[in-house]
């Protein structure tokens, strides 16, 4: 079959030609498609960065005069009356920021129930530094799409091939998936079921590791836990290499990795990250 391809191409250059140039269309299309979503995706989380900013920085302006230490500044332990209701419609509206997570909506909720000092101090603890991570974040778009390093511009490049190469590499796994099922079929059973557990194996590890690499993280120090488990369970699927035989306790190995990652992928709780003074 091999030998009637070569055949074909050296008979008809056209045929080859034409490949090359489906290849190309093909690699040309994707590179855009997926340079054209990232942009969008860019856009859109630039956005929400903004509406998130612009809620909460409007309500700690309302905070910080009742809580600062300036000794020039006024400081109360309550707002004045008239300031209540644009005060509350201010913290209010900070749950409708795309980026409130449960911890900002729980300050909220906890100083709207109190409306004591230690519960205002802590709601505008958490909005500082929601700002600031915010903040670091828009100033890294920003830096990255406007003035980016070397390498920085080198990845962003390359990143819209990801879906092409990840095509590529499924498509040569399956191709030698098939010819690995006939060859183990002429061995007989139960080689065949190993050969399908193989590719199960690496087609897990494969679609695993382009999900986090084109995924697209918010600053987190989860992130480089993803990236390390996916490698590691990518790395793993290389030990197909010692055999068919050993597909069955590679699998295996592999999804225990998965579920371990669940632990270590994990968002730290509240309590595992209190403020000062939170539980004086």
């Amino acid at each position: 079959m091999e030998a009637l391809q070569l055949t074909l191409f050296q008979q008809s250059p056209a045929v080859l030609i034409g490949a090359l140039i489906a290849a190309l269309a093909l690699l040309a299309g994707v590179y855009g498609f997926s340079a054209a979503q990232r942009r969008r995706a860019e856009r859109e989380r630039m956005r929400r960065i903004e509406t998130s900013l612009d809620y909460w920085t409007r309500a700690a302006g309302h905070l910080y005069p009742l809580i600062s230490p300036d000794p020039s500044s006024p400081r109360r332990a309550q707002p004045a009356a008239s300031e209540l209701p644009l005060m509350a419609e201010r913290i209010l509206a900070c749950k409708a920021a795309p980026y409130a997570d449960q911890e900002l909506i729980e300050r909220i909720d906890h100083y709207l129930d109190k409306r004591d000092r230690q519960s205002m101090l802590l709601l505008y603890r958490t909005l500082e530094m929601q700002i600031s991570r915010l903040t670091r974040e828009r100033r890294s778009l920003l830096a990255r799409g406007e003035q980016p390093h070397w390498g920085i511009l080198f990845g962003l490049m390359l990143r819209p091939l990801l879906p092409f190469i990840a095509l590529l590499l499924e498509g040569a796994l399956l191709l030698y998936s098939l010819d690995d099922i006939h060859n183990a079929y002429v061995a007989g059973p139960p080689f065949p079921f190993f050969a399908i557990l193989r590719f199960i194996s690496c087609t897990a590890a494969l679609l695993l590791l382009y999900g986090v690499l084109s995924a697209g993280f918010r600053e987190s120090g989860r992130r480089a836990s993803f990236v390390i488990m996916a490698l590691l369970i990518a790395a793993i699927s290389l030990l197909h290499l010692l055999g068919l035989s050993a597909a069955p306790y590679i699998l295996i190995v592999q999804v225990l990795v998965f579920i371990v990652g669940f632990r270590f992928t994990r968002e730290p709780k509240r309590k595992e990250r209190p403020y000062a003074g939170e539980y004086e």
